[in-house]
């Protein structure tokens, strides 16, 4: 009797745990969230708070309250096929993978989402620390407070923004560029957090390495990016030449 209380106990746990998470999920994400969550004591996994082209993120909670988030790649969709092609083929990290189906892709893309972040993190660029990947979910850092994400630089109000919120993300360029050694690839407001007045990088599955043949023309179209949005809110940007000739990547062109 005893050990089926138990049973039951852990059975009513596990619903709980996901009584509000997307319905939408197929049956093998639900059997690695189940896994994650014993290995990392979750207690409640919540809705999606942000919805993109190749994955969505959840909010979770640990049994003595740590906040978590949950990325999950989609098992299938084109657009992770094609970004694999583009920003993985060719990163020197990544010359001898070899996927057969899609499941196969998209476990690389989480891990390689999970690498670049780890070596971001180390080296001192403001990313959400990586915890854990397990197949199509990554588990990182929660940006934000009891389960309210940061809000993104796209949605602060005009008066929010100004010259220091500019100059710290032109330093997170950078420092991944210098130190990393990463080139982001598709950096602009949509995929910057700002919280307690510092920028969070986000979204760096498709960041490469800077030998990577197209990195000089990735790091200059984000430059490009944070620049267009930061003089539309009337704040004086430097010049992206300026920029690009305080980077390793840069130099090592010239050199070339």
């Amino acid at each position: 009797m005893e050990r089926k209380g138990k049973k039951e106990e852990k059975r009513r746990k596990d619903e709980d745990l996901f009584k509000v998470v997307d319905s939408t999920l197929d049956t093998r994400t639900y059997y690695l969230l189940f896994q994650l969550s014993r290995r990392l004591k979750l207690k409640n996994i919540y809705g999606s708070i942000s919805a993109g082209k190749e994955a969505k993120v959840y909010p979770a909670v640990t049994e003595d309250g740590k906040w978590y988030a949950l990325k999950i790649y989609y098992v299938s969709t084109a657009q992770s096929k094609r970004a694999l092609e583009k920003y993985t083929f060719g990163d020197p990290r990544f010359e001898d993978i070899k996927v057969n189906n899609t499941k196969q892709l998209i476990s690389v893309w989480a891990r390689k989402e999970f690498k670049n972040l780890n070596r971001l993190y180390k080296n001192d660029v403001r990313v959400p620390e990586p915890i854990y990947v397990l197949e199509n979910i990554l588990v990182m850092q929660f940006i934000g407070e009891n389960g309210v994400r940061a809000p993104l630089l796209k949605e602060l109000l005009d008066e929010e923004i100004n010259e220091n919120l500019y100059t710290d993300i032109i330093d997170q360029i950078e420092k991944m560029v210098n130190k990393a050694e990463l080139v982001h690839g598709d950096l602009s407001e949509y995929n910057i957090m700002v919280w307690e007045d510092k920028c969070y990088i986000i979204d760096v599955s498709q960041a490469i390495d800077i030998n990577h043949p197209n990195a000089l023309e990735l790091v200059k179209r984000d430059i490009d990016n944070i620049n267009a949005f930061f003089e539309s809110k009337g704040i004086q940007v430097i010049e992206t030449e300026e920029i690009l000739r305080r980077l390793k990547i840069y130099q090592n062109e010239d050199q070339n």
